[in-house]
This record gives structure tokens, C-alpha cells and sequence, in this order.
């Protein structure tokens, strides 16, 4: 063979697409049509079907096990370098931990213009930026001097640094209390990290609306670092051009929520998870990933140190810390001068009601005249209600008619916005409709809202504070673009005397003159079916707490707990301010009935339009399954049952449960299933499924 005949020999490629297709795909590369050789990590465009579409070169060979005459060639190959080799491992082990094909974990993980071959010519040009206001000397030595940290701080920084010179894998979990410095400590450590001309950083937040603040945070303490952040909520070309610079190495910082972990960092050297202990880190649909174990995962392919960072850690991380896996660190005191710890009351509401006081509008005495003090002092006060909307359902007291969604076993919420008719919407499926004039059952017209929401609140404090600045803070009032920020300044510039809220306001803020944390409803967290209900009540009510008391500005701050059920143990350890206890009790429990971190979960669904379709198709699998001869004996396996939400979007739902106390032994059952799962999908059509490693709520 002549060395032109041999230079234009072609190869051949194995390429991730995104399908439910658990396979890769063979395509001939022609190097001499393509101008580059093949590489692990290339973004190509290929002919799938009828469409050309993008993928990931996951394999590179001299020979294939088809025809080569049934295969297609490789069309093109996009402008910019391969994957690292970190990202698309990473990708192989999702495949396999989370039971889906590596290209639904890789292709979605691109920002969508690099998967439109027609726009990677666009991409190549330079696009019109605004330039963000530039930061002044002065206003970087003003920053410098804010951060001087206290000797705790110090300390934990020192302990990063010197694991950061040992060039390997180190996880961390800093464990502060609110309002002691955590962001300020691990920015003062990967300002070290940074000192290496090449090396990027990645700091993951578990929402959208917390990275303005971090972000000029971030800005003002490494002006000549340049920065992107990257989110769902960018629009298209501006993700695209964040991902890029992240991608060649340009941008030494990435601050992002939970897709951020995939983002491709060349010169990747340190990774910081904040509010760890978040369920937002947990992809709700497609490849149910965790970014936080993603991120350990990553930290410890690259050697790299991994900082987990939480007021209140999940028990999984509490609990390896404590089994000295990961190495603890502690911030026991707040970092502000004059900052002290807000007094916690915890308001009995069955006393009240004794001593013959109604509070239909759901406000106790006590609360009342907590934020009359309040405003009378020029204070800010936080009221925190989860659950947005005007009332949770609307209800005719004649015949017991409720607003239930036709498409969904859940009532529909009602709205009262103050732009806009009242409609009733369904939180799930998002169907909307009007309010009826008159029941439709019985024709009664006097239909009631029960319970409150957010809108409720807000309106029956209006009325109580007429002159009052209220401002609510939902996922309805924060929908258009740049509205979150708006309000959030809003509060930090003291535009607000009350503020209204859900969870959205109790993560990550540092309000400066909240004297007042009021708290309603929190009793619903404490009978859910989910174990898992009251550690988030008990994290939810220690961060909401931790927004009062935050300067000498705030004066003597207090947080106001309303409850039926006061000796309940969230309720306890948030007066007594003990975190390890309440952990190391919910450890306890746990362990006793066998539950993570003590064992491993798996849940196997699904759906269809009718729930027996679902149920006979799940209960086949796992009958088959247990059958095979590789069927491990160290699992349980629960009933098929329908799930607690039977019905969403007109689909009906089943639900198995696999448990095992080892990890290894539950992998392989979840591969026996999934192979049963799939021969049984050819037998039912239409019936959905998925397995879910590691659920967050069963």
C-alpha cells in the first residue's frame, strides 16, 4: 500500500447521539473529507435516520463490526476542541450509575447552538457584548478590605491551601453556621487555587436567583479573572458563548447551577458545591443525575480537592464527615462584627385557640406585635409561607365540590394577581382555568378559598400594615427575566418593610436589616409520607432563620416559629440551635429501619393513561428479573404500587422500590431490569418508564 492510499484510509468512529437507545452508533471518518483526525470528544454532525443531527465521538477504531457499506459517514466536525477526556468519562459513569443511554447525559449537556451544525458558522464570529460596569481600584480595595477574615476562617482556608499543594482528591464539607462567612472563606481559597495562570475554577449553585448576588460578589473579588456563568435560564447564544470560553480554557471561572458540572473546563483544579444539601442539585426529569455526586465524582477523576458547602448538610454528607470519608470543617460564629444569633419562638397555636383567639388569616398575637415592633424600629421582617398562590383549592361548603385538575390527582391552586383576572391553576401539569361563577355540581355560588398562599398573605398584611411597604417574592412574581434581581436589590436597598415569600427567599441572602423571621404553615412538612420531609423542614427553617440577625444593623433579631406540634424534633433542635443533633438523630432513625445512608434506593416507574397498564408492565419486569440467574440476593424489592401522585398531565403512575445495602448488588439489579424493562416496552406500547437512582422523595 502506498503512503497516499494509506493517508486517506478511513476509520471508523462510535458516536453518542441523543436517543433512548442504549447503544452507540459505528460512522466512517474520513479524514480527508473532514480535515482533522478522529478524537475521543469531537462534537460532529452525523445523518441519524432522516435528520442530521449532533454527537459526541466516544470511540475511535480501525475496524467495525457491520458492513461497511451499511454505514454513513461522519458530515462534519464543529469548530472548536474535543470533550475532555473528565467530562465524557464522566458521561460514560452517569450512563451507567443513572440507567440511560450516554447520549441523553452528553448531547443535552451542550448548550443547543453547538448542536445546530447551521450555527457553528455563527458561532465562530464575535458577537456585540454589553460591557458589565467595570470595577474601580478603589472599589476592589474597599472589597479586599471587607473580607479580612477571623482566625476560624483563617484556619479552614489554610487546611484548603494545603490540600490543594498536595495536587489530590480531597472532599470537604464546610459546615457553617448562617452568617459565618462561607462564601467569603472558599473565595479567599480558590483565590490561591487561581494563582496557577491555567487553572479554572467551578463554584454550583442550586438556583438561578443566587447567582446575581455570588456572581457580583465573585466579579468584585477577582476583577482580572474573567468570569460566566452558566444557567437554564441564558438566553440561547449567550449560553453558547459562556460554554465556549469555559470550554477553551478562557473564562477561569464558571459559577452555575446543577448543568454547570457538565460544562467542559480543560484546566479544571478546584470545585465548590454551596448549599450542598439542596434538592435542586437533583435533576427532576431525563437523566435523573445528582450534580453534587457528579462533582465528587469529577473532583476525584481529575485529583482535585471538592468543597461541599452547607448551614445544614444532608444526612448523606453529615454522615460520611462523620465516618471521616469526607475531612469537616467547622465555622461556629457569625463573621459580621456586633452579628448575634436571633432569638427562636416557638408559638403554640393549640395555646391560642385555648385562651379563645382566631387567627383565620393564620398570624398569631405573638407574630403581630412582632412586626409591629418591627416597623416601629425601621426593621425589615421576612414572612415565609411555602406554598405560592392565592389558596391552595377552592371548596363549596354545599356540597363539598374542591377544584381538582382534570388532568392530575391534585387540586388546582387559585391565583390572585394583581394584574390580572383570578383563574385557578394546577401546579403540576400547569393547566389553567377560570374561576367558575357557581359550582359546577350543585350550583351553589358562594365558593370559598380554604388555606393560604403567598398572595393570601401578602393581601391580609396589607390590609393590617396599610402604610407598610409589603413585597412578595415567588415563582410568580420572579418569571420575566431579570425580576428575581429587581426584587432581591429591592430588599437589600430597604425598599421593603415586610417581605413575602417561599424558599426563594431564604438561600443565600445576606439581608443586612431583617430584624424579624416569621414562619406559617410549617406544620404540613411534618406528616408527609416522604422520610425525608423532616430533615428539609428542619434545613428550610434553620436557613430562614439564619436571614434574621445578620448586622449590628438588625438589632435584636427574632425568628417567630408557629406550630401545633411544638416538642416535634425540627422544632427542638432549631430553638436549640444544635444541627449535629438534629442530624445525629435522623442518623439514628434511619438506621434502625435500614434507610440511606444506610442502605441504597432505586425506584423503577411507570406510566400510561391507564394505571393498570402501568402496574401489569412493572410487575412482569421485576417478576422476570428475580427469575434471571444473575439476580443478586442482597435486595428488597417493595410491591408495585401506584405512586402517592397517581395522575399528572392525564398519565397514571406505578412505582417499585429496590433497596440494598450494597451499592454494587443494587447496580446489578438495575441492569437485569432495565434489560426486562425494555423487552416488555415492545410488548405495551405507550407505556413510559425510567429507573431513578438515589430518589429524593419516594
Amino acid at each position: 500500500m502506498s503512503f497516499t492510499e494509506k493517508k486517506h484510509q478511513k476509520s471508523f468512529v462510535q458516536i453518542a447521539v441523543d436517543t433512548p437507545l442504549n447503544k452507540l452508533f459505528d460512522y466512517i471518518w474520513d479524514e480527508q473529507k473532514l480535515g482533522v483526525p478522529a478524537q475521543r470528544g469531537q462534537i460532529v454532525s452525523v445523518e441519524f435516520g432522516k435528520k442530521e443531527i449532533v454527537g459526541v465521538v466516544i470511540n475511535c477504531k480501525n475496524d467495525s463490526s457491520y458492513a461497511v457499506e451499511k454505514l454513513k459517514e461522519v458530515t462534519g466536525v464543529a469548530p472548536t476542541f474535543p470533550l475532555p477526556d473528565d467530562v465524557v468519562s464522566m458521561g460514560e459513569f452517569a450512563s451507567n450509575y443513572y440507567q440511560r443511554p450516554i447520549g441523553e447525559v452528553l448531547i443535552p449537556s451542550i448548550p443547543k447552538y453547538w448542536r445546530q451544525k447551521n450555527k457553528w458558522e455563527l458561532l465562530g464570529k464575535e458577537k456585540k457584548v454589553s460591557k458589565k460596569k467595570a470595577i474601580s481600584p478603589e472599589d476592589t480595595v474597599e472589597y479586599q478590605a471587607a473580607i479580612q477574615l477571623n482566625q476560624e476562617q483563617e484556619k479552614v482556608v489554610d487546611e484548603l491551601i494545603e490540600s490543594t499543594n498536595k495536587n489530590a482528591f480531597e472532599c470537604f464539607l464546610l459546615q457553617g453556621v448562617t452568617g459565618s462567612g462561607k462564601t467569603l472563606t472558599y473565595l479567599r481559597w480558590l483565590a490561591k487555587v487561581l494563582e496557577d495562570d491555567l487553572s479554572q475554577v467551578l463554584i454550583l449553585v442550586p438556583e438561578i436567583n443566587l447567582t446575581p448576588q455570588l456572581e457580583n460578589s465573585i466579579r468584585s473579588a477577582f476583577p482580572s479573572h474573567p468570569l460566566v456563568v452558566l444557567h437554564s435560564g441564558l438566553a440561547d447564544r449567550a449560553r453558547a458563548d459562556h460554554w465556549e470560553k469555559a470550554h477553551q480554557g478562557q473564562a477561569r471561572i464558571v459559577l452555575g447551577t446543577r448543568l454547570a458540572i457538565l460544562a467542559s473546563m480543560p484546566h479544571l483544579k478546584a470545585i465548590v458545591v454551596d448549599e450542598e444539601h439542596d434538592l435542586s442539585y437533583k435533576q427532576q426529569e431525563g437523566v435523573r443525575y445528582s450534580a453534587r455526586d457528579l462533582a465528587i465524582w469529577r473532583a476525584k477523576k481529575l485529583e482535585i480537592p471538592v468543597l461541599l458547602v452547607s448551614a445544614t448538610p444532608s444526612v448523606e454528607t453529615w454522615f460520611k464527615a462523620e465516618e471521616k470519608k469526607y475531612k469537616k470543617l467547622n465555622l461556629l460564629a457569625r463573621a459580621a462584627k456586633d452579628a448575634s444569633k436571633p432569638t427562636v419562638d416557638i408559638v403554640d397555636l393549640n395555646l391560642e385557640k385555648q385562651a379563645g383567639y382566631k387567627n383565620a388569616h393564620g398570624f398569631s398575637q405573638h407574630l403581630l406585635s412582632g412586626i409591629r415592633k418591627n416597623l416601629e424600629l425601621g426593621l425589615q421582617s421576612l414572612i415565609y409561607i411555602n406554598r405560592r398562590g392565592y389558596s391552595p383549592v377552592l371548596n363549596c361548603e354545599a356540597c363539598a365540590w374542591v377544584s381538582d385538575c382534570l388532568k392530575c390527582s391534585a387540586h388546582m391552586v387559585m391565583h390572585r394577581p394583581h394584574d390580572g383576572r383570578a383563574h385557578l391553576c394546577c401546579h403540576h401539569c400547569g393547566l389553567m382555568k377560570p374561576i367558575p361563577k357557581q359550582c359546577p355540581d350543585c350550583g351553589n355560588t358562594d365558593l370559598i378559598p380554604m388555606g393560604k398562599g403567598t398572595q393570601k398573605v401578602e393581601e391580609y398584611l396589607n390590609q393590617e400594615f396599610p402604610h407598610a411597604k409589603i413585597l412578595r417574592i415567588d415563582a410568580d412574581t420572579t418569571r420575566k427575566k431579570g425580576s428575581a434581581e429587581e426584587l432581591f436589590g429591592a430588599v437589600h436597598d430597604g425598599e421593603a418593610d415586610i417581605i413575602v415569600g417561599t424558599q426563594m427567599i431564604t438561600k443565600g441572602h445576606d439581608y443586612q436589616s431583617v430584624g424579624l423571621v416569621g414562619v406559617i404553615d410549617a406544620d404540613a412538612s411534618l406528616f408527609a409520607q416522604d422520610y425525608r420531609a423532616p430533615e428539609r423542614l428542619f434545613a428550610q427553617l434553620m436557613q430562614v432563620a439564619g436571614r434574621a440577625g445578620r448586622s449590628a444593623q438588625s438589632g435584636s433579631s427574632r425568628v417567630v416559629i408557629q406550630t401545633r406540634y411544638p416538642t416535634a424534633a425540627p422544632y427542638k433542635y432549631l430553638q436549640l440551635d444544635d444541627v449535629n443533633g438534629f442530624l445525629a438523630e435522623v442518623c439514628e432513625e434511619r438506621k434502625i429501619v435500614g434507610l440511606p445512608p444506610f442502605a441504597y434506593q432505586a425506584l423503577i416507574h411507570a406510566e400510561h393513561k391507564t394505571l393498570m397498564s402501568a402496574i401489569e408492565m412493572l410487575r412482569e419486569a421485576t417478576t422476570l428479573s428475580q427469575q434471571a440467574p444473575n439476580w443478586p440476593t442482597q435486595i428488597l424489592m417493595s410491591d408495585v404500587v401506584p405512586r402517592t401522585m397517581l395522575r399528572v398531565a392525564g398519565k397514571e403512575r406505578a412505582q417499585v422500590l429496590l433497596e440494598s445495602a450494597s451499592r454494587q448488588s443494587l447496580q446489578q439489579a438495575l441492569e437485569i431490569i432495565q434489560e426486562k424493562l425494555f423487552e416488555q416496552n415492545t410488548k405495551r406500547k405507550g407505556v413510559g418508564w425510567y429507573i431513578e437512582r438515589d430518589p429524593i422523595q419516594l
